[in-house]
């Protein structure tokens, strides 16, 4: 398994807090699925910061700050590393208190063995071509049925591109229009959900405003990419 460094769990740590910006959140969706030590990373981090979900934020203790600024390197380190370490706190400050006091609680413990993922895990995708002139990523919360779409590059001319689900009957299912340009989130039919699992194909095809014909796809696939859990 391949070792991963400071920049690395930043970037997991960033991922799981939703502080990356688009073309970054998509790069690390990407790389969940081809790197397995980067996903084991991605559910450690979900596993610490799950007593996080679904609480008030609450202050701090009052020695919680001068313990982060004890444990960080000195500005010069920091500096010499091109400053990931620095843009991660950075954004922590920007967060809620309770982040930050489980930011300080994991900076000061030792290292955890990785958990395996828990049930309900999100499902993502890295959509591509073959010829690489299309990049989209796709992540799925089953519990909510929303699906995030996010393009790295997709280009349709004056068509539109469709989302198709593929299970393993072969059979595409229309998920509906996204956007080509930016990030988009649909919410998944609820009589189609059973069809969005690990091992289906998601596919996008560029059709005519208000989708395929007849509800099947028409145009050329631009993208697709297999399901799989994190």
């Amino acid at each position: 398994m391949t070792m991963l460094g400071d920049d690395d769990i930043v970037l997991a740590g960033e991922h799981v807090l939703g502080l990356l910006d688009a073309a970054n959140e998509a790069a690390a969706i990407a790389r969940i699925v081809t790197d397995a030590a980067f996903a084991a990373e991605v559910d450690a981090w979900r596993l610490r910061l799950m007593p996080m979900v679904d609480r008030n934020d609450v202050a701090a203790p009052p020695h919680i700050w001068p313990a982060i600024k004890s444990a960080l390197p000195s500005p010069t380190q920091q500096d010499n590393k091109g400053g990931g370490n620095i843009r991660f706190w950075q954004a922590i400050a920007g967060a809620s208190s309770m982040a930050a006091a489980v930011m300080a609680v994991l900076l000061l413990q030792q290292p955890s063995p990785v958990a395996p993922p828990q049930p309900g895990a999100p499902l993502v995708a890295a959509l591509g071509s073959e010829t690489g002139m299309s990049s989209i990523t796709a992540r799925y919360d089953g519990a909510s049925g929303q699906m995030l779409l996010t393009p790295v590059s997709l280009k349709t001319g004056e068509l539109y591109p469709e989302l198709w689900i593929i299970p393993a009957d072969g059979t595409p299912r229309s998920l509906g229009i996204v956007r080509a340009d930016v990030p988009s989130e649909i919410r998944i039919n609820a009589a189609l959900r059973g069809f969005v699992s690990q091992g289906a194909t998601l596919a996008i095809t560029s059709e005519p405003e208000g989708g395929g014909p007849g509800g099947k796809p028409s145009g050329p696939i631009l993208a697709s990419g297999k399901i799989v859990t994190i």
